[in-house]
């Protein structure tokens, strides 16, 4: 072990630089059933900043009546460690604030900080009801509101220490300012005490295409039916979805869950309904997949909570494990067999060819079933769709900007659900 701490401090969060040169780590008291207090006056929740190598400095950055979250910066330098390292300080009385680090090496591998007693720090955001940290992108989402409105703001953050708001949009949703939510800033101790499913559920996804897309469901008290919204701001509007819940088993206490899967967004409630929102090209209905309770692909969804991290990676909460998320080839070529409508051939077809796994032995499959199915499809022209589809897929890995090389699919209007 690098540091052990007393019996009756619980960690809020901790974090390491990207040098594995300093631990910062938020603290707090916990009672003698190993429960962590309510913060009353007198308590504390420390946060120290703590030298690795040599193991001889702590550095008290703060010590308040509120907990603290804290997350270092991981900027990308070519050829040499950064002289400075950049600590974010989150509060759960809605500040959140940049410390700068300098470092300096001693006798060979000894780092320690230097002018420890005065680093530099000013605040980048105040009053914020949610926020949410991209690990890949080194970008810091939050919201606040500003005359009752939902305001999302994304600030980008650089190596040369600077930070810049990269754009700022109006939300139409409705959030309390009574609260904060956290995501991606490691294990919330609240998500034991509340309930999931009554609280909102809101995500910020982006892929390596530069869609961003912002998830939301709102709290709700109602079994019948559920509805969320996906903001596209690649394509400048959002839609809004409703699935309606019926009698399906126990409903439990989880909410919706988002999960990014890159060119889709998957939403679900396991044993009730499974949407697969295609966030490229949301335009049709017929490229997104909706299956309701009466499928079963709704009994081979995992129950645990989970969420949702960069690069298609999962953390399920109660185990502690992470799992990388992505779409099962040979699943969706059962589905493409056994499915009666339309929209869903057309959804689960592009969404097989999107996987990119063994192409020649996925495209003698799909010829197959083309060749039995052909006279079944009244919506469309499988071969045709199947032509543009493999083509466009083919070389989307390897060229940026496909769509203004290859048309997406051979239909442009979508008004049956058959």
């Amino acid at each position: 072990h690098l540091y052990t701490f007393e019996k009756d401090l619980q960690v809020v969060s901790c974090s390491v630089n990207r040098e594995k040169t300093l631990l910062a780590a938020s603290l707090v008291k916990s009672t003698e059933e190993g429960r962590r207090n309510e913060l009353q006056p007198g308590s504390k929740c420390l946060t120290l900043l703590v030298e690795i190598h040599p193991v001889n400095n702590v550095k008290v950055l703060k010590a308040v009546d509120s907990y603290i979250w804290v997350q270092f910066l991981y900027l990308h330098v070519e050829s040499h460690p950064l002289p400075q390292d950049q600590l974010l300080l989150i509060s759960e009385e809605k500040y959140i604030e940049q410390f700068h680090i300098q470092v300096t090496q001693e006798d060979g591998n000894r780092v320690v900080i230097k002018n420890s007693d005065h680093l530099p720090r000013h605040r980048i955001a105040e009053d914020f009801v949610w926020t949410q940290w991209d690990m890949t992108e080194q970008r810091l989402y939050y919201i606040d509101l500003e005359k009752s409105r939902s305001i999302l703001k994304c600030l980008q953050f650089y190596a040369d220490q600077s930070c810049d708001l990269m754009f700022e949009a109006p939300l139409d949703i409705t959030l309390s300012d009574s609260g904060f939510k956290l995501i991606n800033f490691g294990y919330d101790y609240r998500q034991d005490q509340e309930k999931l499913c009554k609280y909102l559920t809101l995500c910020v996804f982006t892929n390596h295409t530069g869609s961003l897309c912002v998830c939301y469901s709102p709290k709700f008290d109602s079994w019948e039916q559920i509805t969320y919204s996906v903001f596209y701001f690649h394509k400048g509007y959002s839609k809004t979805f409703t699935a309606a819940l019926g009698s399906a088993g126990s409903h439990g206490t989880q909410g919706i869950t988002f999960l990014n899967l890159e060119r889709y967004v998957a939403v679900y409630l396991p044993g009730h309904f499974f949407h697969l929102l295609n966030i490229q090209h949301p335009d049709l209905i017929c490229h997104s997949l909706f299956l309701t309770e009466n499928n079963k692909t709704n009994d081979t969804l995992p129950h645990s909570s989970f969420q949702s991290l960069s690069g298609s990676l999962v953390l399920d909460w109660y185990s502690g494990r992470l799992y990388r998320a992505f779409l099962d080839q040979s699943y969706l070529l059962r589905f493409l067999w056994n499915t009666s409508l339309d929209c869903e051939k057309m959804a689960i077809l592009h969404c097989v060819l999107s996987c990119g796994q063994d192409p020649q032995f996925l495209e003698g499959q799909i010829i197959q079933w083309i060749s039995e199915n052909v006279s079944a499809c009244h919506s469309f022209d499988l071969i045709q769709e199947f032509i543009i589809a493999s083509s466009y897929w083919s070389i989307y890995a390897k060229t940026s900007n496909v769509d203004t090389i290859l048309p997406y699919s051979s239909v442009l209007t979508w008004n049956t659900v058959s």
